[in-house]
């Protein structure tokens, strides 16, 4: 299986017209009933279209789920790309992540990704292009750490690339684990708490200090 052309993040519709809507369709269905009920003949009674349209355009419906969730991070990243790349300390990296999860649980995007990432654990191929689907998150977190840590003691001694997967991993979890609990209240904590205890983290990286309050 290959995953569906990559998206635009500025735009999120380099699927148009017929196939744009095709992906809407699925995406609305992940939302509201979840990966085992996201069939042809749901997707395109959400969508009120031929399920025929869905596999002349996609093939498979595991491409056309993928193409969905695609454009889902692609929307996410254009919306949060430029915000993320201004923070410069790790309070205001803390609570943009605080926001990104609000927004994506009044969206749906939390069940959407929770649904894909289950799916994909048992499904090799779908699970390689939901980590795809992730991989641009794991490199700007990287980029926007290894800013951070220039110049401070751990700049030799931490991995970018090492925390940044860990961080996505632990986003990851916190999404999936609200979704299955269907009570957002401890992960809403854990995030609360990492505002609150990133200023003191951030005392430990002197090129950044002070920063957070500007």
């Amino acid at each position: 299986m290959k995953p569906a052309k990559p998206i635009d993040e500025r735009t999120g519709d380099t699927l148009r017209g017929t196939k744009l809507r095709i992906a809407e369709a699925a995406l609305e269905t992940l939302r509201t009933k979840g990966f085992a009920a996201a069939s042809a003949r749901e997707i395109a009674a959400a969508g009120g279209f031929n399920q025929a349209l869905i596999f002349y355009h996609f093939g498979s419906i595991e491409n056309l789920l993928l193409a969905a969730l695609e454009l889902v991070s692609a929307r996410r990243m254009g919306a949060y790309r430029a915000v993320f790349e201004r923070t410069q300390s790790l309070p205001e990296l803390a609570s943009l992540a605080r926001e990104i999860y609000a927004e994506d649980l009044e969206n749906g995007y939390v069940r959407v990704l929770g649904e894909m990432v289950a799916a994909g654990v048992s499904h090799a191929a779908l699970g390689a292009g939901v980590v795809a689907c992730l991989e641009p998150w794991v490199a700007m977190v990287e980029q926007k750490l290894r800013q951070l840590l220039a110049g401070s003691l751990f700049e030799s001694m931490v991995p970018p690339r090492d925390v940044a997967f860990a961080v996505i991993a632990l986003y990851l979890g916190i999404d999936m684990l609200s979704h299955l609990e269907g009570d957002r209240a401890r992960a809403e904590s854990l995030l609360d708490l990492g505002v609150r205890v990133s200023p003191l983290i951030g005392v430990l990286l002197p090129s950044q200090t002070g920063k957070g309050s500007r």
